[in-house]
Formats: C-alpha cells, structure tokens, sequence
C-alpha cells in the first residue's frame, strides 16, 4: 500500500501542481489584490465608516464640513448637518451645489458662528472657567431680551439707546438688535407660550384650584392692576402658584 501512495502521488499532483502554480505566479505580487479590488469598482467611491454613511476624512474641500454624505443604493447623497436638506453628491457633479446651498442656509448664518470663549457656570461666582466651543443663536438671544424687558419692566424704546447698543456690541458683535416692532412681537409670542404651558398645568392638576385676587401697582409705569391668581397643590405635594388674568382696574387704587 505505501508504494502505490508514493508512486500515484506524482501522478495525481501532476495535473494539479500547473494551476496551482499558475495561482501562485498571478499572486506572487503583494500588490495584485488590492489592484484587482480598484479595477473592479464602476466608480471611485471613499472608505466606507458603514454600510450607509460614508467618511469625509479623505475630501480636500472644505465644504464637507458642513455635510453628511450617505451612500444610498447606487447613490451618494449629502445631508446638510443645519437645516437636513439632502442633495446629491455624485463626485462627478464636484461641489459647486453644494457652496451654493451654504450661501442660501438660514441655520447655518444664524446658528452656526462657532468660537471659543471661557464659560463658567452661571450663579456660582467662583466657577472655574472652562475652555469650550460657543454657539451663537440670535432668536436665543432675542427672547432672552424680550424677558429681561418684561422682568424688569423696561421701556421698548431700550433698543434705540446708545448705552444699551454699545453695550450688546461688546457683549456679543454678533447679536443683531431688534427694533421696537420686533420685541414687541416677540414679547407677545413669550406671553402666547407661557399661556400654553400654564394652560397645560392646569389640565393635569388633581386637586382643587383656590382663586384670589390682588391689587398691585407697577413700579415703573405707577399704573394699577387686578391680577387673579390660582394656587394648587402638585403631584408632589408642593404648593403651586399662577397668575391667570391681569388687568387694570376701571377705579383709582
């Protein structure tokens, strides 16, 4: 038996020694793999971060900065990261659609002016400062206006001020004021959202609601008003108080 296995072993290496030779000669070069995977691709397509989203690493422009790009079927789609409007992204295209869509993004010019500041915490004087990345949000910024008017009780005409400008310029250069007209607006939308939520509490309160009313004269102005208040008892068991309505009397306080 073992010289039949060595006399049939050239025998039945024979015909399989040529291909296997021929794979070995074709495979020789380390390089021949990777080389047979680019000629095989129908287009030039980036590394792949998934099997959706593509890397933006290995793109020279710049403009991928402001975009995700995904890889959908046969095709490459660029989501922008402000407002989600997704375009096409066929590098055969180039990028010159995709600079025109920064220009006209309304996100991107309100919200996306990113620089570095020392934040602390707010109300803790001694908070250590910390170096992080600053987002500017100009709506943010007008309501936040619009409250400390109402807080305090300022006249609208604050917003013309030369004092009150150049203050908001060296605060934040970025912060564009708002006329009267528009604080006004947006005093109106904080008081419409402040209803909804008070709207809201009320519905899902359990227990029984005491009304009382109140004279009070502001500080500013030296008006008079009747602000009727409710006050109620929460789920956790605090005790709970809204202003409903407030008007100014038709008498003299």
């Amino acid at each position: 038996m073992s010289s039949n296995e060595i006399t049939s072993s050239p025998v039945a290496s024979s015909p399989v020694q040529t291909p296997r030779a021929t794979l070995k000669d074709q495979t020789s070069e380390p390089s021949t793999p990777n080389a047979s995977i680019g000629v095989s691709a129908s287009e030039p397509v980036d590394l792949d971060s998934g099997p959706d989203e593509l890397n933006n690493e290995n793109l020279k422009s710049s403009v991928w900065a402001h975009f995700e790009r995904k890889k959908n079927g046969g095709n490459v789609t660029a989501t922008c990261i402000h407002c989600r409007k997704t375009l096409g992204a066929n590098p055969k295209n180039g990028t010159t659609h995709l600079r025109m869509h920064l220009d006209r993004c309304k996100r991107l010019r309100q919200l996306d002016v990113r620089q570095k500041l020392l934040t602390g915490i707010m109300g803790k004087a001694n908070a250590k400062p910390e170096l992080g990345n600053y987002t500017f949000d100009q709506d943010f910024a007008r309501r936040e206006l619009g409250t400390m008017i109402i807080l305090h009780e300022y006249p609208l005409s604050i917003v013309d001020h030369v004092g009150f400008r150049r203050y908001s310029s060296a605060l934040q250069p970025l912060f564009k004021i708002p006329t009267r007209n528009t604080v006004k607006s947006d005093i109106i939308n904080i008081y419409e959202h402040e209803k909804e939520q008070v709207m809201k509490l009320l519905e899902g309160i359990r227990s029984r609601v005491t009304i009382t009313t109140d004279l009070w004269t502001s500080g500013n102005q030296k008006k008079g008003f009747m602000a009727v208040t409710g006050h109620f008892i929460d789920e956790e068991f605090i005790l709970q108080s809204r202003i409903l309505r407030t008007d100014e009397p038709k008498f003299n306080l």
